[in-house]
């Protein structure tokens, strides 16, 4: 062996290949055969790059063609999506055989970054839910308590305004997001009044932080950091967060955190912070019981207690109005894109409130079981708690029989990086169809869309359960679909 190789191989650092191709390439020149092998070499790398370069083109297709077609954007949303989908599954594919180096890191961050800012200075058209944030945080920098009135109220006629009053959702409606959005959407509202593009930045802040957190896990679990661009690809999280800006895009840095804390031990830290993120989106509460353990009461304990403190300035004051709009967000009228509940009211032909309300209690019942059993089977270890949350989100988005948005399955991503099971993969494509809704009202939902979504999934589901039925389980992590 030569000098030079003996040299290579002992300069290499941990985790790269014997040999550095800078100095490699200085030697052998710019031979066909060096070429050849750079290309072998760093195929993956190079094929992420012309991906990441259509994807780029994707998702600014849908504001430059929409005006020269005379459309709206969310009239190519779905078409824009499908395309940025199919070059999300084979950079998924491609990542897999990636070599797990800061290189091929460094491309699938960067274009994460740059897909996200691509989506800041857009109009907004997928959602106006940013615009009932910038509100709330305008009522509480007012000192008003958020939950007290509707922004149409009388009371709040000296705040309202040209810019964001008119594209609030629901005017008629108190608000219904819990007290630590409020103070996220107050917190945004002091550092970026009254704009869009800030409370952008602050996702943008989040998905970051997401992303951090996600490198983190993938180390702990031993699995190649490549496995991010699961999340960081992903056109669900991109659309929902940077576009149309939604504040489920804030919570799962929350969650992960959380997790992290609670793997780790800290069951009162754990506690802390998963209260806060249910008091940011209520659904974290799943994970309450996923990840519960016999004999450790400090957990369920502190969180619920965070969850009553973080309440309790808002209904010393309201009482029950604390809860602002959800007990009328459980009601029919808000009904929307609902899954197997919707499918089990047309097999046993359910009408009326009763049938419907006794309907609701019971997926809730069932949702609640699942994730006992979840929790109470879950094993011990970084790979068990993970993958228990992986079940635990699976769960709610299959039994939930409330309204699916897309924006809730953003939920499920963070665990396709080391679980990107087929079903759940395709379910964070085909739930933007959800969106062809609002490109008919005021037509019902439409039948085609919702077996577009959810019938595939079901049946991927029970391929999927029929297959780990005839096998030994196991917890460890696998890049392979399931």
């Amino acid at each position: 062996m030569s000098a030079f190789r003996v040299h290579m191989q002992r300069s290499a650092r941990p985790g790269e290949a014997p040999g550095l191709w800078r100095e490699a390439k200085l030697l052998r020149g710019r031979s066909p055969l060096a070429r050849q092998e750079n290309w072998v070499r760093h195929r993956a790398s190079w094929l992420l790059v012309a991906l990441g370069v259509l994807s780029v083109a994707g998702y600014v297709a849908a504001v430059l063609l929409a005006r020269p077609l005379g459309l709206a954007p969310m009239a190519l949303h779905l078409g824009v999506f499908a395309f940025l989908f199919v070059l999300y599954l084979a950079a998924l594919r491609v990542s897999t055989s990636a070599r797990p180096d800061r290189q091929t890191l460094g491309i699938i961050v960067a274009f994460a970054l740059f897909f996200r800012l691509l989506m800041l200075p857009t109009p907004v058209y997928l959602s106006s839910d940013p615009y009932r944030y910038l509100w709330d945080g305008r009522v509480q920098l007012a000192l008003v308590n958020p939950y007290r009135y509707s922004p149409a109220a009388p009371e709040l006629a000296s705040l309202r305004d040209a810019e964001v009053s008119p594209h609030i959702n629901r005017p008629w409606a108190r608000t219904v997001y819990p007290p630590a959005a409020q103070w996220l959407f107050a917190l945004a509202a002091a550092i970026f009044p009254d704009t869009i593009v800030g409370w952008r930045l602050v996702l943008l802040l989040c998905d970051a932080a997401t992303v951090a957190l996600l490198l983190w896990w993938l180390r702990r679990l031993n699995a190649p950091s490549t496995a991010v661009v699961a999340y960081a690809w992903a056109p669900l999280v991109v659309f929902e967060g940077a576009q149309a800006g939604h504040l489920d895009l804030a919570v799962i840095p929350v969650i992960l955190l959380a997790l992290a804390l609670r793997q780790a031990g800290a069951s009162v830290g754990a506690g802390v912070v998963l209260g806060i993120a249910i008091l940011m989106k209520l659904y974290p509460a799943i994970f309450l019981f996923a990840w519960g353990r016999r004999g450790d009461p400090k957990f369920p304990l502190t969180t619920a207690t965070t969850v009553a403190l973080g309440y309790l300035p808002y209904a010393a004051s309201l009482g029950w109005g604390a809860l602002g709009f959800l007990p009328e967000y459980l009601g029919r009228a808000e009904d929307h894109n609902i899954g197997l509940r919707a499918l089990v009211e047309w097999v046993l032909r359910i009408e009326g409130e009763v049938g419907r309300g006794a309907l609701l209690g019971a997926f809730f019942l069932l949702l609640l079981a699942v994730l006992v059993v979840i929790g109470r089977h879950r094993g011990e270890g970084a790979a068990a708690l993970w993958r228990a949350s992986f079940l635990a989100a699976g769960a709610y988005l299959t039994l939930v029989p409330t309204s699916m948005h897309p924006w809730y399955v953003v939920l499920i991503v963070p665990f396709l990086c080391t679980n990107p099971s087929l079903p759940w993969v395709f379910f964070t494509g085909v739930v933007t169809l959800s969106y062809a809704k609002y490109l008919v009202e005021p037509a019902a939902f439409p039948w085609w869309v919702w077996a577009g979504q959810y019938l595939p999934l079901y049946v991927l589901l029970l391929v999927a359960w029929y297959r780990l039925s005839t096998r030994p389980l196991s917890v460890g992590l696998s890049l392979k679909a399931t």
